[in-house]
């Protein structure tokens, strides 16, 4: 077994990620566009019509809601799974091995996309179950529970507490996702490399990891909530809060948006190619 401990650039590891979001914006492109075909396709024909049809919470649920429930999960949540594949392999082996003839690897890459993910959401459930019983130890042995149906009436320092309580949850289960991210990056060009060898290339690189995924994250989330304001401005459609989820012109304006929806995600792909690339993950070697 061949295992290199590499160390990362925070520089290079910014620039690589830059470089290949513009190297390839316009593979980018077809593919957000392709992630939001079927969603743009279904609502504008009208079958996501009962699931968004507002009605009161002791009315009957109308009728074909739960097929249209089906159309919204497929065209979302499933279908983001095989989108995330093609980013992947768009970042980790250039567009000439993009798109493969063969539809079954795809899919089953991933099926294993979705039970990794699965088994990191299980992972990140119970750390901040963890995390929260141990916020209610405090609570309780500091007899705050007593006011803590009111949350207005805590003091500064108490809600100073919950804040750096919640905010270190939330960086561990990230830094967790960062260091199992070589193992997701390997699966979706056909190579195995477990959570835990993942977890072993990466652990001299967390901080930088971090620094390169904020670095990279922030600016992206800028620029695409800056985009989105623009074109809301000038259309004078405002997609994200206009909850005409009804109207046409809604699939017609998220489809033409697609690529700034999924700016952060792709940035995020590219990313952990990048990550995949200076932590050791393609001169990582699994004995048979």
């Amino acid at each position: 077994m061949k295992q290199g401990y590499n160390k990362l650039s925070i520089n290079n590891s910014l620039q690589d990620t830059y470089s290949c979001l513009w190297n390839y914006k316009w593979y980018h492109l077809i593919i957000s566009l392709l992630a939001f075909l079927p969603f743009t396709l279904t609502g504008y024909l009208g079958f996501f019509d009962p699931f968004y049809l507002p009605r009161a919470s002791h009315e009957i649920v109308p009728a074909g809601y739960n097929l249209s429930l089906c159309y919204f999960i497929l065209t979302t949540l499933l279908w983001t799974v095989p989108c995330l594949v093609f980013w992947y392999r768009l970042y980790l082996l250039g567009p000439e091995n993009l798109l493969r003839w063969k539809v079954w690897p795809i899919l089953t890459r991933s099926f294993i996309i979705v039970t990794n993910f699965l088994f990191l959401l299980g992972l990140f459930s119970l750390l901040t179950i963890a995390f929260l019983t141990i916020l209610a130890f405090i609570v309780n042995y500091q007899s705050l529970n007593n006011i803590i149906s009111n949350f207005i009436e805590l003091t500064d320092y108490e809600l100073l507490r919950y804040i750096v309580i919640i905010s270190i949850t939330g960086m561990i289960t990230y830094l967790a996702f960062l260091r199992f991210s070589l193992a997701i990056c390997a699966r979706t060009i056909g190579k195995r490399i477990g959570f835990i060898t993942s977890w072993r290339l990466t652990k001299k690189n967390t901080f930088k990891m971090f620094l390169s995924f904020v670095g990279v994250l922030l600016p992206i989330l800028g620029l695409t909530f800056g985009i989105l304001n623009i074109y809301e401005i000038i259309m004078e459609f405002y997609v994200l809060s206009s909850g005409k989820f009804l109207n046409s012109n809604f699939y017609i304006h998220t489809f033409i948006l697609a690529p700034v929806f999924t700016l952060p995600i792709s940035a995020v792909c590219s990313q952990c190619a990048v990550f995949y690339r200076h932590c050791g993950g393609e001169n990582y070697t699994q004995d048979n």
